[in-house]
């Protein structure tokens, strides 16, 4: 479903703009994935990342704008690419996790999910890249950037779906504005990488 200025995905998707390009800025995916250190060391960040979230998430019932979302999602993707790098289950387990935006109501938890699923959704583009730099791909080592494949569609395409039916300037459609800003700037926060004093 196309986003327009007369619905809640146009709404979240103008509003995030600016925090979208300065994650990306924070995020210097080129550095992340120049060695297998620098790319597990982002994969576990992803991971923390995605547990909180789901976490967070699943205290919300969907259903009522038909939609559901599952928990683990893209956190057990993540948690089987770490497997396959040789990072044990028992180590994640172990993570302190960052902690989530507050998740108190249903559009709340939508606009998360925005920020999750689009990401995700984005992620698919950097997988050339991570084979050519570390011989991984979407079935080996890099199953988080590749997703669900059919699923992952069906599944934006749910969301939206569940987005349009909320006012986009109601207090419902603040509230998942609100979300998805906070969530952003969680995945900032977790993933920027420091700047090199020498470049």
């Amino acid at each position: 479903m196309p986003a327009s200025e007369g619905n809640l995905h146009g709404r979240l998707r103008a509003a995030t703009r600016p925090l979208h390009a300065e994650l990306e800025l924070a995020v210097k995916i080129d550095e992340r994935i120049r060695t297998r250190a620098s790319y597990i060391d982002h994969l576990v960040r992803l991971f923390g990342l995605h547990v909180s979230a789901e976490i967070a998430l699943q205290a919300l019932n969907f259903t009522p704008l038909g939609f559901a979302y599952p928990s683990p999602y893209r956190s057990r993707l993540l948690a089987a690419d770490l497997a396959e790098l040789g990072v044990p289950p028992q180590a994640l387990r172990r993570l302190s996790l960052p902690p989530a935006p507050r998740l108190e109501t249903i559009p709340a938890g939508l606009g998360c999910i925005y920020v999750l699923e689009g990401s995700a959704k984005g992620a698919r583009a950097i997988l050339p890249e991570i084979a050519a730099a570390l011989s991984l791909d979407g079935e080996k080592g890099a199953t988080f950037f590749n997703g669900y494949g059919q699923e992952t569609k069906l599944m934006w395409q749910a969301l939206l779906s569940a987005l349009n039916r909320i006012e986009p300037f109601s207090e419902e459609g603040r509230q998942a504005v609100e979300a998805a800003l906070d969530t952003f700037r969680m995945f900032r926060r977790g993933l920027a990488v420091a700047s090199d004093p020498n470049g």
